[in-house]
């Protein structure tokens, strides 16, 4: 029997609250105009342009800034004549170069995703790094780095299957877990591990004896300066035993038989629910989508459709219960903003500083995500992000007025006044050097607004930031936090709110728990 929880959501009960849901949760958050247009849709419509994004344009070009790796025989010929320090500074200059690739390559990514009308390809291809996790510390290569990256967007949505064959045949992949070293005489257990624990069925599915004769099976799996190479003379032909299974197998093989098991299904079903849902799900509700992923051989379309379209997708376990992750964090906070043109370097920095440092996962699990991206360090960060956007245009004077934040005790935890604007702002001048990035244009934003009374005022904040009302008395902070004497309700006429204290108010709201969940 189907489980209730996947039962798609009624036409009726689309509204804006959960238009807004399904752009943050397969997004990164929304531009009021995409708000507006997906709200007007019906929930299959709505589900359908973000599952079905290659009807959307491509976007943007391929990085033009990225090293080709050089083979091993043109970097003889280039240093043939070369003295040992003339090749000491030569290697130098190339890490040199290839740090800062990686650095615009992080800005290239955030700026793909802010700008994309495919945002849930983006918003996979995130999932996918963090899931098939390599990191750029140890690959040491931009071009290979984009390139696995690319892999993640060509089958964001695609064939599940296909998508592994292709991390494994990676050259950053290879290089990250060391297959590339893997021979008959010593095959490398890594990718035979983590394949079987992190990428498709998870511990508890196999034996130390799968591990080892798995590794067997993928001795040969190389790389040469750039691509997937198969070395023949470095597989162990050998009979191997795999879960069960008896044969000459290779790597081939092993996937194969990997996604014969149903514990792969059950494996990857729950983990997207939990990426775009929420954590513990139902286990009704897995063995369903997990049965959809079955039927369908791996394609994940048909599972991604069913699980945006389920109502427990919408349900209060789902909506505003998710701590937003660095990368959605800055994201949002910018489209929240209508940023234009946001400073892209100083964002990965910025997300670097709440522990989600892309291209550089903290190991092969990837980023554990949920409570784990909130500490005393990354909670004083996400205080002090929304405060430098707001006040980057700011006169030196009017920081003065960010002492105003401490007093209303929701700037922190500890209730200091923070000083961190101005951090954030050098941050964001080293990381922005030379470039000309527009400023946020507070006046522009208030303008939109058109509020008539206080109460007006804070009430268009809520809508626009929100996803959950404001409680009594934090509405009440806000509204003290205008600066207007007297009745909120009372129009304004023509004694406006001063910049200064909608500055200091929109500082308020950003920094509540409330903004850090979608």
């Amino acid at each position: 029997m189907a489980s209730p929880l996947l039962e798609p959501i009624r036409a009726s009960d689309w509204d804006r609250r959960k238009a807004r849901h399904l752009l943050n949760r397969a997004g990164f958050g929304l531009t009021h105009d995409r708000l507006d247009r997906i709200t007007a849709m019906s929930p299959a419509a709505a589900v359908d342009y973000f599952v079905d994004f290659e009807a959307q344009p491509e976007p943007g070009d391929a990085p033009d800034f990225l090293i080709p790796p050089l083979s091993r025989e043109e970097l003889r010929r280039r240093y043939a004549n070369a003295t040992e320090e003339e090749r000491r500074k030569a290697r130098n200059e190339y890490q040199q170069q290839e740090r800062v690739a990686i650095q615009r390559l992080k800005a290239w990514w955030l700026h793909r995703m802010f700008t994309t009308e495919r945002p849930l390809q983006e918003k996979l291809a995130l999932f996918w790094h963090g899931h098939f996790a390599t990191s750029a510390q140890k690959v040491k290569s931009s071009w290979h780095t984009h390139q696995l990256n690319d892999v993640f967007r060509r089958n964001a949505a695609g064939n599940f299957k296909r998508l592994t064959f292709a991390v494994g045949q990676s050259p950053s992949m290879l290089r990250y877990l060391d297959n590339v070293q893997s021979t008959k005489k010593h095959p490398n257990e890594n990718w035979a591990r983590e394949l079987m624990e992190l990428f498709t069925m998870g511990k508890g599915n196999y034996t130390e004896d799968d591990i080892k004769n798995s590794a067997r099976a993928f001795t040969g799996w190389s790389a040469d300066h750039e691509k997937f190479v198969y070395r023949e003379d470095y597989h162990d032909i050998g009979e191997k035993v795999f879960l069960g299974r008896r044969g000459d197998f290779d790597g081939w093989d092993i996937v194969d038989i990997i996604f014969e098991q149903p514990a792969t299904s059950q494996f990857m079903a729950k983990k997207l629910w939990t990426y775009f849902a929420y954590e513990n799900p139902e286990p009704e509700l897995v063995d369903e989508l997990a049965n959809t992923l079955r039927q369908n051989n791996f394609e994940l379309r048909p599972m991604l459709r069913q699980m945006f379209m389920a109502q427990a997708f919408y349900s209060d376990k789902a909506v505003a219960q998710q701590i937003k992750s660095p990368v959605q964090t800055v994201l949002q906070l910018a489209s929240d903003l209508d940023y234009d043109s946001p400073p892209f370097s100083a964002m990965a920095q910025a997300a670097q500083r709440l522990g989600q440092d892309i291209f550089f996962p903290p190991n092969v699990k990837g980023w554990d995500g949920g409570r784990a991206w909130i500490n005393a360090n990354t909670l004083l960060v996400r205080y002090n992000l929304p405060g430098f956007l707001v006040t980057a245009k700011l006169k030196k004077e009017d920081l003065e007025m960010m002492a105003y934040l401490g007093q209303a005790g929701l700037m922190s935890q500890n209730g200091e006044p923070s000083t961190a604007p101005q951090s954030m702002m050098s941050m964001t001048s080293e990381a922005d050097a030379g470039s000309a990035q527009p400023q946020w244009n507070a006046q522009t934003f208030f303008a939109s607004m058109k509020y008539a009374t206080p109460n007006d005022c804070v009430s268009q904040l809520e809508n626009r930031f929100l996803s959950t009302p404001l409680s009594a008395d934090q509405r009440a902070v806000l509204i003290r936090s205008l600066g207007v004497d007297g009745d909120p309700a009372a129009p304004l006429g023509d004694k406006p709110i001063p910049q200064r204290f909608l500055f200091a108010t929109l500082h308020l709201l950003l920094s509540t728990a409330e903004y850090q969940l979608c």
